[in-house]
């Protein structure tokens, strides 16, 4: 019987099996999904796909007002999730440093289909893209490298009050540092730089806190504020806060304009509430619970994040855009259609199938390697 037993349990895990180190919306240890994120990453990955669809297009104020209601938190929130995720990379003493790897690996792919998307549209291709510099889409996988790799030194800052020392900190040394500085997109250290503290908020923060949060009074305030700024977003982005725009791409302030060159401090900090009450937002109204088509998209984020970038270059190359009027709001709303109808078809299972094979190359090469 226990030959029988072994046989079936073995068996049990071929047909099942979960790769828990590579899915970090699980929980390790339990196979309990936390729906609630997972529908708000379904939501954001939709919205990452529409404003990257919407950026070729003409800025009119519709479409100007809806790419910068997006952008004004879309990535804050990613990155926080992302950060609350990574707590499971630091356990018993070891650090994964698999995960790292699969998204160099991942980060080396992504460069090299909009190289030659890119290519396509500029009439050359390279042979090989700058790896080193990056200010389009794969600078999140590359800045996931970066802060995934800081995640041993800040382990043992996740108790309060240090978390608050340590953010606090976190948030004047990115606000002020750009003054000094001028990394650029070398290492995608700008993004890095500008988007890190909702990356330590989520690393910093538990389920625990989250549920306690969604249940306590101060909710309210932030659900306020937070619908609040998105409708003023939305209504006077493009005739009062264009000045501004910069601040939601993590923008070198010698980017700015020089008559809001000094107050590019007070800017970032007042975006930085701004992005942590929207998200917040986005967090509270969601419902905890699985959702049609929304649920799936959200646990297969990372493929449609970066197959959609390519798609959108292929359609701005085969002249997709030279049939959409900016100025009708007919045209605009299909192009919100045929973003999220792409995002759904990119998030499907034989997609899924393909793509995992993908990313798991470095896993069976390893294997392979030790098996010499």
């Amino acid at each position: 019987m226990e030959g029988r037993a072994a046989h079936l349990h073995r068996r049990g895990r071929r047909r099942y099996n979960v790769n828990i180190d590579y899915v970090p919306h699980v929980y390790k240890g339990s196979l309990k999904r936390d729906m609630r994120v997972d529908n708000v990453r379904g939501v954001l990955i939709i919205l990452v796909v529409i404003g990257h669809f919407l950026l070729p297009l003409y800025q009119t104020r519709l479409i100007n007002n809806i790419t910068y209601l997006i952008y004004s938190f879309h990535m804050p929130c990613f990155i926080m999730i992302s950060g609350f995720y990574a707590k499971s990379l630091y356990k018993n003493g070891r650090f994964r440093w698999g995960k790292v790897v699969q998204l160099l690996w991942l980060y080396f792919v992504f460069k090299m289909l909009v190289n030659i998307t890119e290519g396509l549209l500029a009439g050359y291709i390279p042979l090989f893209p700058d790896f080193f510099s990056e200010s389009g889409a794969p600078w999140y996988l590359m800045a996931l490298v970066i802060w995934y790799s800081t995640v041993p030194l800040v382990k043992n800052l996740r108790e309060y009050p240090s978390n608050v020392i340590f953010l606090g900190l976190m948030i004047l040394f990115c606000t002020f540092i750009k003054y000094y500085i001028s990394p650029g997109s070398f290492l995608s250290l700008d993004r890095v730089i500008s988007f890190a503290p909702f990356f330590y908020m989520g690393y910093f923060y538990s389920q625990e806190n989250l549920d306690v949060y969604l249940k306590s009074k101060g909710r309210k305030v932030i659900d306020t504020c937070g619908i609040c700024f998105a409708v003023a977003i939305f209504f006077l982005m493009y005739d009062l806060f264009m000045i501004y725009n910069l601040v939601v791409y993590g923008a070198d302030y010698r980017r700015y304009h020089e008559t809001i060159y000094s107050q590019a401090w007070l800017i970032n900090l007042v975006w930085y509430f701004i992005a942590f009450c929207m998200s917040l937002t986005l967090m509270g109204i969601m419902l905890n619970r699985r959702m049609f088509i929304l649920t799936t998209l959200g646990q297969r984020t990372l493929q449609i994040y970066i197959l959609h970038r390519p798609i959108r270059d292929l359609c701005q190359y085969f002249g997709f855009y030279d049939h959409i009027n900016p100025h009708s709001k007919l045209n605009v709303l299909f192009v919100l259609a045929f973003a999220t109808v792409l995002a759904i078809l990119l998030g499907s299972k034989p997609v899924n199938v393909l793509f995992n094979y993908v990313r798991t190359a470095p896993d069976r090469l390893l294997v392979k390697l030790r098996a010499l």
